[in-house]
């Protein structure tokens, strides 16, 4: 009876040690669990393993590493060897991400800082000064387009009392869907809420997708969107959105959404939706309510759920060869970027603020883009 006493004091110790370890979290098959991050990536891995069980092969549709789904990729549109501009034929195509420079947005960061007339140390140097000189922040503010921060829904360039993290949020990251010689070019902003759920939207703008579900009167009518009910409503910029125009064969337009309703999601099977080619397997429109059954077919390599879809009201929109030269003058960087990457959710976790998503897709591009991360953020971490 001594005998397992005493074992079972050593495995209540054994039990203490574990509890007491430094870890915010217990090791779980070798990994270490420390932080949101580590465990996200940590539950992305696990559902990679099912996934592959599940199909019974080696092969899974993401990939085995955190950086198969995390990952974004520059796109360069300069001929290295000429210097010229590449064809935004090939450029500019549906899919491709755009990631505004902060240079063009945010006054203290622009490239071209006005120069101090300097007149040497002269005693007379200051006599013949504007008496009324126009400030430096008000000259700085003027080289900033306010008809590009209105397209975005900003009123006034980003100030640095805002906080790094804060003015990353304003900076723009807009999905491409479609270029048109006669009408424009067409993309939604991916970092913007509008504060809404799609639940909290009427059934009533449904009821014509969902077909006649009328009855008498006294039965519970589900929501035509119950699958999509917490997903968020996401504002894509500030033109009209849906089907604005007659062209029934511009790709912009096909699925364009149900009142205005417009979507982006991972699902290759719902009626109306066009594929976004450079894009990681994503596509545009359709009708919300048959992609509900649509996430579910047996086609998939594994069901999808609400989360697969991103909803947005309104559009971006810039007219023909506009969006080309806001290239050329570099308030764009262009990129390929992750399903993963663009989809994430981004809520406030606790007293931890999530990455924005410009910050994230900045710092996949690369070391050649560290200089301008650095740019918004100096120092600080």
């Amino acid at each position: 009876e001594e005998e397992e006493e005493e074992e079972e004091e050593e495995e209540d110790e054994e039990v203490d040690d574990d509890v007491d370890s430094g870890s915010a979290l217990p090791d779980l098959e070798g990994s270490t669990i420390s932080s949101i991050d580590d465990l996200i990536g940590f539950a992305q891995a696990k559902a990679r393993e099912k996934a592959k069980e599940t199909k019974g092969s080696d092969k899974t549709a993401g990939g085995g590493t955190w950086e198969d789904e995390n990952w974004a990729n520059p796109v360069p549109h300069v001929d290295e060897t000429t210097g010229k501009m590449l064809d935004f034929n090939d450029l500019l195509e549906g899919g491709v991400v755009l990631i505004a420079n902060p240079a063009k947005f945010c006054s203290d960061l622009v490239d071209d800082k006005p120069k101090s007339k300097g007149k040497g140390n002269s005693i007379l140097g200051g006599l013949f000064d504007d008496p009324f000189p126009t400030s430096q922040f008000s000259k700085l503010t003027n080289s900033i387009s306010p008809a590009l921060l209105a397209k975005f829904g900003i009123t006034l360039p980003p100030s640095p009392d805002l906080g790094p993290d804060r003015r990353a949020d304003l900076l723009p990251v807009v999905l491409f869907i479609d270029r048109d010689p006669l009408m424009g070019c067409q993309a939604v902003l991916m970092n913007r809420r509008t504060g809404n759920l799609m639940g909290d939207l009427p059934p009533s703008i449904f009821e014509t997708a969902a077909g006649d579900n009328t009855g008498d009167g006294n039965e519970y009518t589900p929501h035509p969107l119950s699958a999509f009910m917490i997903q968020p409503l996401w504002w894509a910029g500030s033109s009209p959105g849906g089907n604005i125009m007659e062209d029934e064969g511009n790709p912009s337009n096909r699925g364009g959404g149900l009142k205005a309703i417009d979507m982006v999601h991972a699902c290759p099977y719902v009626n109306g939706s066009v594929p976004l080619a450079k894009s990681d397997g994503l596509y545009w429109g359709g009708n919300p309510v048959q992609a509900q059954e649509a996430m579910k077919d047996s086609r998939l390599e594994k069901p999808l759920s609400g989360f697969d879809f991103k909803f947005f009201i309104q559009t971006t929109r810039w007219l023909p060869s506009q969006l080309e030269q806001e290239i050329k003058d570099g308030t764009w960087y262009v990129a390929t970027v992750s399903k993963e990457v663009l989809f994430r959710s981004r809520d406030r976790l606790g007293a931890k603020r999530a990455k924005p998503l410009w910050t994230e897709i900045i710092e996949l591009l690369g070391d050649d883009y560290k200089h301008i991360r650095d740019k918004l953020y100096g120092e600080e971490d």
